[in-house]
């Protein structure tokens, strides 16, 4: 890739618009272009087009994977490892983004969990524009709080995500500006009447489906907060899923929860005046339904197409306004994920290989191979603190006490942890801290790395495999490509429309979109630009 991919007419913007679509998988869209004309056509075939990228650290979460697209960076230097980390000091598991100092702001009570930016050790792209130019603005939106936080990060004006109770977007003291009156009557529960009454639909415009779908519009393995046919409404909502009311768990688990997402994204452009003079300005936008409906659906299934079907026109109205609003000269237009999803074991299409492995299986094979440590070791206490399908921690002062020799236990725990049938590999910190080859994914477990957080040995689980889930749905969170293989397209009159084979990571996305308003970061990053490339 080289500089031949910038427009002669190049011009500095006055927006950067970062869209994240949460688990987007980079075969979305030629498997729906018939779904998705306007992607499939202006963005996709008119952008600029990095059509091998991918993630490069194993743990393919959208904690790790938002704070990567908005910083440049590796988990392992950004310090966001995962949603959830195991804190080995306190042998406690916390949400990475945990921060209970901040209140909430602009809601009378709110019961979600009290996050923050604080924990984040690099900027984002927001905050190296502000960096840049005091006078720029940023701001970053989504349903799901990490992504709206993470892509904001530090000095971002303001970042909301949505409270399922109230229906409208929430923020905290975090950040210094007030904190608007428009956005508490901007609900959900207001502008969706038609639609939390009729449910969602199945989109009869859409074109036929073809042999990439399941066969029907229901599978025994698709349960989960709905009924797994059409129509989803509100009467069939299980009852035991509903996290806030069920108006907040509709617009969770629908598509319309991320147009009422890009709705406001459009009002922060409007009454904020983004993009409006000569200082470049941000707006990062997560589409966080996206994730909720496949985890319950998977790849393959007819929701998963009716939402890009959806998804299609919600951003050919997002893109229409910015042209009319900010002027298509004005304005960088980026789409990417952070992170794909594995198809659902039981879809007949898969090799046979493909296993899905409840947690109570894996708990029984945790509990003898621990048996088997003990015996071999002469042991009568467990030699595991805690375990999961992420790893074990052991019980060293077990060890110790025994003068049992570290080394040659942990040897004996991944081999037996290897002889699983559902089991890659398995890893120490000293097989993948100084990683300089990848064999067996080690440079993804590295950049996954944080010493403070994490199993002492963590497990590879095979290729297709789901394991420690309950008995239907599926999920994300491996070095495998279909975690790692997003989209990264940039839709701009700044750049000309191309399809680069060449192989990118989303460490990239940050610098090259930096590089296009000439802030050069890449001495900051893991990334690189890709225009000088």
């Amino acid at each position: 890739m080289t500089a031949c991919s910038l427009s002669k007419t190049k011009v500095k913007p006055k927006l950067i618009v970062l869209i994240s679509v949460d688990q987007m998988r980079a075969d979305y869209i030629e498997r729906f272009k018939d779904q998705m004309p306007f992607v499939y056509k202006e963005l996709y075939d008119g952008g600029l087009n990095y059509v091998n990228t991918h993630h490069f650290h194993a743990k393919t979460t959208t904690a790790a994977g938002h704070a990567t697209l908005a910083t440049g960076c590796l988990p392992s230097t950004h310090g966001i490892v995962d949603n959830n980390v195991y804190v080995r000091a306190t042998r406690k598991t916390e949400y990475s983004i945990l921060d209970t100092t901040i209140s909430f702001v602009g809601i009378d009570s709110c019961s979600l969990q009290k996050v923050s930016a604080a924990k984040l050790k690099k900027p984002t792209l927001g905050d190296y524009i502000k960096m840049n130019d005091s006078l720029s603005k940023s701001y970053s939106v989504a349903l799901k709080d990490r992504s709206a936080i993470l892509m904001g990060g530090y000095s971002t004006n303001r970042a909301y995500w949505f409270d399922g109770q109230s229906t409208q977007m929430v923020s905290t003291n975090y950040y210094a500006e007030p904190f608007p009156e428009w956005v508490t009557a901007f609900r959900a529960d207001q502008i969706y009447k038609s639609e939390i009454e009729n449910g969602w639909l199945l989109n009869t415009s859409m074109q036929p489906l073809h042999n990439h779908l399941l066969d029907q519009d229901s599978a025994v393995y698709e349960c989960g907060t709905f009924q797994p046919w059409f129509p989803h409404t509100l009467s069939s909502i299980d009852n035991t899923k509903e996290s806030e009311n069920k108006i907040g768990t509709f617009m969770w688990n629908t598509p319309y929860g991320d147009e009422f997402v890009l709705k406001f994204a459009e009002q922060l452009i409007v009454k904020n005046q983004l993009g409006e003079d000569e200082h470049t300005d941000v707006l990062t936008v997560g589409l966080s339904a996206a994730d909720v409906i496949g985890h319950q659906f998977g790849p393959n299934s007819v929701e998963v197409a009716d939402y890009y079907a959806r998804l299609d026109h919600y951003l050919e109205v997002f893109v229409t306004m910015l042209n009319k609003k900010i002027g298509k000269d004005n304005y960088i237009l980026a789409l990417t994920a952070d992170h794909g999803v594995v198809p659902m074991p039981e879809f007949t299409n898969l090799s046979e290989k493909a296993v899905r492995v409840e947690s109570q299986q894996f708990d029984e094979d945790m509990l003898t191979i621990d048996k088997e440590l003990m015996q071999e070791f002469n042991l009568t206490e467990s030699t595991f603190l805690e375990t999961s399908y992420e790893g074990v921690e052991p019980n060293f002062n077990i060890l110790k006490s025994h003068h049992i020799d570290s080394l040659h236990y942990l040897e004996a725990l991944k081999s037996k942890l290897k002889k699983l049938r559902y089991v890659e590999q398995a890893y120490t910190p000293s097989d993948f801290v100084n990683a300089k080859d990848n064999e067996g994914y080690k440079m993804q477990f590295s950049n996954s790395y944080d010493p403070r957080f994490g199993y002492y040995v963590q497990i590879l689980c095979s290729e297709l495999s789901l394991v420690d889930m309950r008995s239907c749905g599926t999920t994300h969170g491996t070095p495998y490509s279909y975690d790692t293989h997003v989209p990264f397209i940039i839709f701009s009159t700044s750049v000309k429309s191309e399809k680069v084979m060449k192989a990118a990571k989303t460490i990239d996305i940050a610098p090259t979109l930096l590089g296009l308003v000439d802030i050069d970061i890449t001495q900051k990053v893991d990334g690189q630009n890709l225009l000088t490339q």
